[in-house]
């Protein structure tokens, strides 16, 4: 039904600037869902096949986008070439931005424990790999962890209705309603001369547990920039493990020009998309606020204005 809430949610840039989602959004609000996939475009030109009747997914078909915040940073980070990792790839979403902007030249490592999930992710990855403009992208069913070792993945009783909350645990208790999974450690996996340009770390509050399974590339400044999510309230563990490795720290803000940083601070909830604030961790403060803090949005803005698909 639609409300004066329905129309206060379209004052955001991702409608604003692409005026046929206004309509799509609405329709939504004003007809119920009830089929089980869909197909979307996204604002780059890429498919991706979603379920709208689970949140990524009804996101994606309501809006074209999914965490525009997110979207911007990754997609102003990476450049040609580059090797780009993520960290709870689900079905793909974050994975195609890399791939994109990675373009031919460029690899993408993606890790999804979920096995459900992860087939819906191969699913998407196949229909990409055929464009040849996009990165190499290498699958793992897996998550990472602070060591190779077999794990739990705790899933949520209502995991059918958001798919991206389900969580490692990489200390196995035998939990009854848990999956065995495989859990990865990026230190064995990345070795010198590669360099990690971009990492999105996704994780459901295991995001310690990852960055313990890469000190070796911290420490040796191969990894320029990680976005991730954190649920605790700043400086929360993963704050501090990443400072007293050098890295420098920013809460990621929402505005309707852009992408706004805190220098070493919590963003404002306000502007925050999700349950959780997103942070960005740089050994190159100066270069990545360059990038993120240009002009209007990138991926979905002035230059897009005019795509419909």
């Amino acid at each position: 039904m639609l409300s004066a809430k329905s129309f206060a949610r379209l004052a955001r840039p991702e409608y604003f600037l692409r005026p046929a989602q206004v309509a799509r959004r609405l329709w939504r609000e004003t007809y119920s869902e009830t089929s089980e996939s869909a197909t979307v475009r996204l604002p780059w030109g890429l498919d991706i096949h979603v379920d709208p009747r689970e949140a990524i997914g009804r996101a994606l078909v309501s809006q074209g986008l999914y965490e525009p915040l997110v979207t911007e940073a990754l997609w102003r980070l990476t450049s040609p070439g580059d090797l780009a990792v993520d960290a709870g790839a689900n079905i793909g979403y974050m994975t195609c931005i890399f791939a994109s902007r990675t373009g031919a030249s460029g690899k993408v490592y993606c890790f999804e424990p979920h096995p459900d999930v992860f087939r819906q992710l191969q699913e998407n990855v196949l229909n990409w790999q055929s464009r040849k403009k996009c990165g190499a992208i290498q699958l793992f069913a897996a998550g990472l962890g602070e060591r190779d070792a077999l794990g739990e993945l705790c899933v949520p009783d209502d995991f059918s209705a958001n798919r991206g909350t389900s969580s490692v645990d990489s200390n196995s208790s035998g939990n009854s309603g848990a999956l065995r999974v495989r859990i990865l450690c990026l230190d064995r996996m990345i070795e010198s001369p590669l360099v990690i340009a971009v990492m999105k770390i996704d994780v459901e509050g295991n995001e310690l547990a990852v960055l313990a399974g890469m000190q070796r590339n911290l420490q040796q400044r191969r990894v320029r920039n990680i976005i991730f999510e954190e649920f605790g309230a700043f400086p929360a563990p993963a704050h501090r493990f990443l400072q007293t490795h050098g890295y420098s720290i920013f809460g990621l803000e929402k505005r309707l020009r852009g992408i706004r940083l805190v220098a070493n601070g919590a963003p404002d909830s306000r502007s925050t998309e999700l349950s959780a604030p997103n942070y960005l961790a740089t050994s190159e403060p100066e270069l990545a606020s360059r990038r993120l803090q240009s002009g209007m949005w990138e991926s979905f803005g002035p230059a897009r204005l005019f795509d419909w698909g």
